[in-house]
């Protein structure tokens, strides 16, 4: 019986682990992309090549994610679309929720936490 158990833990781990590894690994091409295509972004709103509404008021880029957008008078144009921007932070997220499960696999012991009874809890 702890032979069946030992395996299906090491299974589960397994599963989760390219869990983890696989969304982060997404996450990581999804950023790459965005930052590739935001490179010289700025530059190209300073020589016109972008087009927005007016004349050009600011640039500015950022790294989580790696966006980079031009202000104009009438609005503003930036690289990253907003799909892009749910698939890295859903991307993250699985890799954040499948360490922790891996993390709770690879020592299942029970923790004691606030779920005391309420006729057994603190007397102040």
């Amino acid at each position: 019986m702890t032979n069946i158990r030992t395996a299906a833990g090491r299974r589960r781990a397994v599963l989760l682990g390219i869990g983890a590894a696989l969304p982060l690994a997404g996450a990581g091409a999804v950023y790459d992309a965005l930052y590739v295509r935001s490179l010289d972004f700025g530059e190209r709103c300073e020589r016109g090549l972008v087009s927005g509404g007016g004349q050009l008021l600011e640039t500015g880029a950022s790294w989580l994610p790696p966006d980079a957008w031009c202000r104009f008078e009438d609005g503003s144009v930036s690289t990253t679309p907003f799909w892009a921007l749910l698939l890295f932070y859903s991307l993250l997220t699985v890799t954040v929720w499948a360490v922790t499960a891996l993390l709770r696999a690879r020592d299942p012991r029970p923790r004691p936490g606030l779920d005391w009874q309420s006729e057994h809890g603190p007397s102040w």
